[in-house]
């Protein structure tokens, strides 16, 4: 399945104001992230097979972290 990898750079004039909704966003993706991982390695050590991307998907969405992400970060 072909990838496509987007990169945007951009300038954050008004950090204040967004400051403490990009700290909680990041701490949020990071935590999922932990979650993700910790689950991919015990269904490897249980299985030896690696999930697959909708399975995956579908333990991530009931976790509470995944709600405190944006609808574009969380796909």
């Amino acid at each position: 399945m072909p990838t496509t990898r987007r990169t945007h750079v951009c300038r954050i004039q008004n950090h204040s104001q967004v400051m403490d909704a990009l700290d909680r966003h990041g701490w949020s993706a990071s935590k999922l992230w932990n979650v993700a991982l910790y689950h991919s390695r015990q269904v490897w050590n249980e299985t030896g097979e690696i999930h697959e991307e909708d399975e995956l998907k579908d333990e991530l969405k009931t976790h509470s972290k995944y709600d405190g992400l944006h609808s574009q970060s969380s796909q």
